[in-house]
């Protein structure tokens, strides 16, 4: 059987970047990857989702524009290609009946369509570029990331700043939103939806954080094992990098702002577990005294901005002490 080829061409954006989708459908993660990248350093065998870290042959990663572009493509060569075979067929037999005297087949074919190898396109190009530091693959993506397309590396450390300006850039937009909410579902909804946006940002901080922390803490001691929440217990974690490089958090961070992100710590552990209720035990964590118990937490936009300026300013001393 032999093998017929297609042309088909797929266009990269301005710099060079063209799109990605992850198979798994769980994920359907969509991101960017340089062009000569994908063809000079990228495994036919293993190719890495960087959101959710989903491994799969080189095939299998076409966004659904690009399917059907490649569908559409096809049916056009393939219809030009039958209509061809078919005109080969019927001249041979208008010729072959020519001088017979008993039957003669004339043949007027139809309009052909006429197959053009048109490129497939991709969408614009987008601001957040990475480069892995262990393979140097060039890749982009919209949010958050933990994994390089090509090796597989852990990028947790290269992108967690850009998370955190992602994260303060939400919390400055969440106005607008309001607005856009309030035109779409009402006031009520609107103030609701928003609230509890701003509330998840403290569950994205300290993820966050928690996570950088965590490789940053492994690359300098990683015979210890951590447990997972460590290091979103502020005391446990700055007592861990001290027994580490004899660097707890106040080697960067004052008083107050160790006492600060404590507390906003505390708040999104009460968010997540007891519904932002206030009870003795977040009171004696925290050293809170503003709510009594029972009370509802309140948070403001001023306050999950001010956490990410401290985590940020923490981060960067952490980030230091790697090798």
């Amino acid at each position: 059987m032999s093998i017929i080829n297609i042309p088909m061409t797929i266009n990269s954006d301005e710099k060079g970047y063209f799109d990605r989708e992850c198979p798994n459908s769980k994920c359907l993660f969509t991101f960017k990857i340089n062009t000569e990248d994908w063809k000079e350093k990228v495994s036919d065998k293993e190719v890495h989702c960087p959101l959710c870290g989903h491994v799969d042959t080189s095939d299998k990663w076409w966004t659904q524009a690009q399917l059907d572009g490649i569908r559409k493509n096809a049916t056009e060569w393939a219809t030009s290609y039958v209509q061809g075979e078919l005109d080969k067929c019927f001249k041979r037999l208008e010729h072959s009946t020519h001088r017979n005297k008993f039957m003669k087949v004339t043949y007027q074919p139809n309009r052909m369509t006429t197959f053009t190898n048109n490129p497939i396109g991709t969408s614009s190009e987008w601001e957040q570029d990475i480069i892995c530091s262990c393979c140097k693959t060039r890749y982009s993506v919209i949010g958050t990331a933990y994994f390089c397309p090509c090796c597989g590396s852990d990028m947790i450390i290269e992108v967690f700043f850009v998370s955190l300006e992602n994260i303060d850039r939400m919390i400055d937009s969440i106005p607008d939103m309001e607005r856009l909410f309030k035109d779409a579902h009402g006031k009520d909804h609107a103030v609701s939806m928003c609230k509890s946006m701003l509330e998840n940002t403290l569950g994205d901080i300290v993820a966050a954080f928690q996570k950088f922390a965590e490789q940053i803490y492994k690359s300098l001691d990683s015979s210890k094992n951590v447990r997972v929440n460590d290091f979103q217990i502020v005391e446990k974690g700055s007592q861990l990098f001290n027994e580490a490089k004899q660097k707890p958090y106040s080697t960067w961070l004052s008083e107050e702002e160790l006492s600060y992100m404590n507390i906003m710590f505390q708040k999104r552990h009460l968010i997540e577990h007891n519904g932002g209720i206030v009870d003795d035990i977040y009171v004696k964590k925290s050293g809170d005294y503003s709510y009594r118990i029972g009370q509802r937490l309140v948070i403001k936009n001023s306050e999950a901005k001010r956490l990410i300026s401290i985590i940020y300013k923490l981060s960067k001393g952490l980030k230091e002490l790697t090798p």
